[in-house]
């Protein structure tokens, strides 16, 4: 039993032994983030030496070919005498980083702006009236690779000019974007040229994002209230339509003979009329009996139909007349 433990103990030593002394491996693809590369970067079990940096990183976001001789060379010479080729050629080695491009610009400073006006940043659109930087990139172990160093905005114009700060290598370092910053609305426009007296419909309208400043203090219908409306002029595609551009459908004209109902408790009575004037839908309009040559007052509810308010009074006077 004694020389079963030896024998056991002595193969768990050889086993750890093995372990500490593991033969290190070339490795063919390194990324790094930082400006230099270490033996720790290019090897596997590097030990205490794995932060001692044997070589410069390649430019952000650019990748490099190294020779594995000189790679193994230059950690030998460093003190990691295990360095070996381990039947590579080159090593390619990248330099990490996030790219500073329009969609990284636009995403922070859309929340800016969106943050002054008090509105989502989806409600704001951006265009740029000076070139954006082409291939910036920053460090990618940055916890803040793109911040706003200062931004001048003018809601009422929409343009602004922005100093944005780029952590490049471990420092900061300012761009400068010029453009436009405007709130959207949706606004609800016509669809294709109406004329006079055309009723609107859901296929006249469309909704489209509009600048906010050019509309400011303007009053303009929503779809909903459109619909069934009649134009009062000429309109082209693409106009906004306010409350002064269109009015309630004439449902009767002026001397149009007209069905007038008077609904009570279980009677209907209708008789005809002659309008004095027009209306749509709703309107009180005044409609002469021709018998009678009595006027009455009477609200608008389909095309040539109105009804009255009844009272006894009136139901025995239209009796009389029939």
């Amino acid at each position: 039993m004694r020389k079963l433990v030896s024998a056991l103990f002595a193969g768990l030593l050889a086993l750890a032994a093995g372990s500490a002394f593991a033969a290190p491996t070339l490795r063919p693809v390194v990324n790094v983030t930082g400006p230099v590369v270490t033996i720790g970067d290019f090897y596997t079990e590097a030990g205490d030496l794995a932060q001692t940096p044997i070589f410069r990183s390649p430019d952000l976001g650019t990748t490099g070919n190294v020779s594995a001789l000189i790679i193994a060379q230059q950690a030998q010479a460093a003190g990691f005498i295990r360095a070996d080729t381990n039947g590579l050629t080159t090593v390619s080695v990248h330099r990490l980083s996030i790219p500073v491009d329009e969609a990284l610009i636009s995403d922070i400073l859309l929340n800016a702006f969106a943050e002054r006006a008090g509105v989502p940043p989806e409600e704001i659109e951006i265009s740029y009236t000076s070139p954006l930087p082409v291939n910036l990139q920053a460090d990618a172990n940055s916890v803040s690779p793109l911040t706003i160093g200062h931004i001048n905005w003018s809601p009422r114009t929409a343009r602004f000019k922005a100093i944005l700060n780029v952590v490049r290598e471990g420092q900061s370092k300012p761009i400068s974007v010029i453009g436009s910053a405007s709130q959207m609305v949706s606004i609800t426009t016509l669809a294709r040229n109406l004329e006079r007296g055309t009723v609107i419909t859901a296929n006249d309208i469309r909704e489209e994002r509009k600048a906010a400043n050019r509309y400011a203090g303007r009053e303009f219908l929503a779809a909903a209230d459109l619909i069934g409306m009649e134009v009062r002029r000429n309109m082209r595609s693409g106009s906004t339509l306010t409350p002064r551009d269109v009015s309630a459908p004439v449902l009767i004209k002026r001397g149009a003979k007209v069905t007038v109902l008077y609904k009570i408790p279980g009677m209907n009575i209708s008789t005809q009329g002659k309008a004095k004037s027009a209306g749509g839908k709703n309107d009180l309009i005044e409609i002469v009996n021709p018998i009678s040559k009595k006027t009455i007052l009477a609200a608008v509810v389909g095309k040539n139909i109105a009804v009255v308010s009844t009272t006894s009074t009136q139901v025995a006077a239209v009796l009389e007349t029939r």
